[in-house]
């Protein structure tokens, strides 16, 4: 299978290793480019010549293609679990991903991950992502709960994830977050890069990666001790590592429960993080015209929160 990835103005003089890890897939890993470059299997669309170095740079306009090559059965182990489907069809699926379970398996995270379970309750996944991430098209953290594109062939996996690149699909997300943001409803424009000192975090810098997230306010709580929660709609026009968490910790609104972006995570534990993903709404990969629109309705915790949190 082939793919093809135009590059845009941002990533002009980029490396090619780079540049593709951010645009030739959603959740693609720079070993996993790496190998492909390695391999042979990236070229210049327009020179056709063979792209043999991961420091190669890019320019504005160049057109790349990548040869996706099957890989063998993933060595990864099926583990049962609970994974409901809210919209299937034969090349890719829109499933309900629970809270507290990662994706895929990373450096330090020994625990099943959703992989697993996509291994022992389906046949058929792309190998677009490498042998550690068959089927995921983009990533929810892993403790936040929501809608999650998966692709069943690695056809599917490649359209999909163009429309990501091109900004075609929508995400709505809700939160409950500390305290009121000072506008009611506003874009945060903020670049987004890895934290300096703990790596594990993501963080605002200057030299970062452009980020844009959208929210509106929809409640206010005031509690008898005087403290304030509101209840968001998020909209993200980017989708940068931790994207949302880290643009409210910076408006002052952590998302309540986050427990690398607010100090008072603890005091929330029984909720877990009051981040979701409720809706996503795309153009059909293969059907001009059609539209899939599927969504959740608000976890019980959320309500359970809204409930309680007067008493604060």
């Amino acid at each position: 299978m082939q793919i093809f990835v135009t590059v845009s103005e941002e990533y002009d003089q980029s490396r090619i290793d780079v540049f593709l890890k951010e645009n030739a897939g959603e959740d693609l890993s720079r070993s996993t480019v790496q190998k492909w470059i390695d391999s042979g299997f990236v070229s210049n669309a327009s020179t056709q010549e063979t792209i043999s170095k991961n420091g190669h740079r890019v320019s504005k306009d160049e057109r790349y293609s990548v040869q996706i090559v099957s890989k063998a059965a993933s060595r990864l182990e099926p583990i049962p679990m609970d994974i409901p489907i809210l919209y299937e069809e034969e090349e890719f699926m829109i499933i309900h991903k629970k809270p507290g379970i990662a994706c895929h398996s990373g450096p330090g995270d020994d625990q099943p991950s959703l992989v697993n379970g996509l291994l022992h309750q389906f046949k058929s996944l792309s190998s677009v992502g490498g042998e550690r991430r068959p089927g995921i098209v983009h990533r929810l953290d892993k403790p936040t709960e929501g809608v999650l594109v998966i692709a069943k062939s690695d056809r599917a996996h490649a359209s999909l994830s163009k429309l990501f690149q091109d900004r075609l699909v929508d995400k709505t997300y809700y939160a409950w977050v500390l305290q009121a943001p000072v506008e009611a409803e506003g874009k945060i424009r903020l670049p987004i890069g890895r934290h300096p000192v703990d790596r594990i975090k993501m963080c605002v810098r200057e030299d970062g990666r452009d980020a844009i997230t959208n929210y509106k306010t929809e409640k206010i709580i005031q509690t008898q001790t005087g403290r304030k929660y509101s209840f968001l709609t998020v909209g993200i026009e980017t989708g940068r590592t931790h994207q949302i968490r880290v643009h409210l910790q910076k408006l002052g609104c952590p998302v309540v429960g986050d427990s690398l972006y607010s100090r008072s995570a603890k005091d929330y534990a029984q909720f877990g993080l009051l981040l979701f993903a409720g809706r996503i709404v795309f153009p059909h990969p293969f059907v001009p015209g059609k539209q899939i629109d599927v969504s959740l309705d608000l976890p019980e915790r959320f309500r359970i929160f809204e409930k309680k949190c007067v008493s604060y």
